[in-house]
């Protein structure tokens, strides 16, 4: 077993506590990496060479999400990490904020209670293979339940979503039960792309047009406040006014936060995470490659 030494207070702080710092897509990612590292002190695919002011090889591993830089001590049995940054692509996401905020929403607005980016993408997919209903949903992702109103719940917390953030509506129907979902346009565009990260650069642009996420963005962004968990609940109670009570809130704030933390990093917003001393930034998917 290796153990792991950082060179900074904010490599060591990301790296610790990842829930804070990084999307579910950098950690399904990294966390095997580490994982690895910790048991062996290896990982493929890691470049190494020449760090001035670092005695020794230093290691660069680049993935899909992340770049890791550091240093292994075999002897010792230690890993240094130098630097851990995120890698986001190419959102004009200030403009998006410019252009969409709606200052004073009168209307209620559906907090999620999923925060992965990928089961909207696949909820897309199945409306538009024709899983359509909200019982179908519920069907397609698991839901154990009986009753059919129990499934058409579980179909709920993923067709709701999608509605609120411009990928679906509902089609008219007598009952609620036996309405369909419809994709929008962009909603289509999603289904239709064979490309992964087309797929995640519309959800990404959908989600920035979401109004509890500009909110939080605009908080963390441009009027430097950080981005903690009673600042999520205190914009789920004003765009919620306040329905969202009892156990659901802290899981739809944690689910708004997760959604957040991947909007952010996917389009490189740099937001103010909980207790680090700037802002984060991220490396262009550009320069990545």
């Amino acid at each position: 077993m290796f153990k792991f030494t950082y060179f900074d207070s904010q490599t060591r702080a990301i790296l610790s506590d990842r829930s804070t710092f990084c999307d579910l897509a950098v950690e399904q990612e990294l966390a095997p990496v580490l994982e690895l590292l910790k048991q062996t002190g290896e990982v493929e695919g890691a470049c190494f060479g020449i760090k001035p002011g670092v005695s020794g090889l230093v290691y660069e591993l680049r993935g899909r999400t992340f770049q890791l830089t550091y240093t292994v001590d075999v002897p010792r049995k230690e890993i240094r990490f130098y630097e851990f940054q995120q890698i986001s692509h190419l959102i004009d996401w200030q403009t998006a904020l410019d252009q969409d905020l709606r200052k004073g929403e009168q209307q209620p607005i559906y907090i999620p209670q999923i925060g992965d980016p990928q089961k909207y993408i696949k909820t897309v997919e199945l409306i538009h293979g024709g899983t359509n209903t909200s019982k179908s949903l519920g069907v397609a992702f698991g839901s154990g339940a009986k009753k059919e109103k129990d499934l058409a719940r579980r179909g709920d917390y993923l067709g709701r979503p999608v509605m609120e953030i411009g990928l679906a509506s509902r089609g008219s129907a007598e009952n609620k039960s036996s309405s369909i979902y419809i994709l929008t346009d962009r909603g289509k565009r999603i289904a239709q792309s064979d490309d992964q990260e087309t797929r995640e650069r519309l959800l990404a642009e959908a989600l920035l047009g979401f109004y509890p996420i500009q909110m939080i963005i605009e908080k963390t962004t441009r009027d430097d406040q950080e981005l903690t968990k009673e600042l999520i609940q205190e914009v789920i109670s004003l765009v919620s006014f306040g329905d969202c009570g009892g156990t659901t809130n802290p899981r739809r704030a944690s689910s708004l936060r997760a959604l957040v933390n991947w909007v952010s990093r996917w389009a490189g917003i740099p937001i103010r995470r909980e207790g680090n001393d700037g802002v984060q930034l991220y490396i262009p998917q550009i320069y990545a490659n």
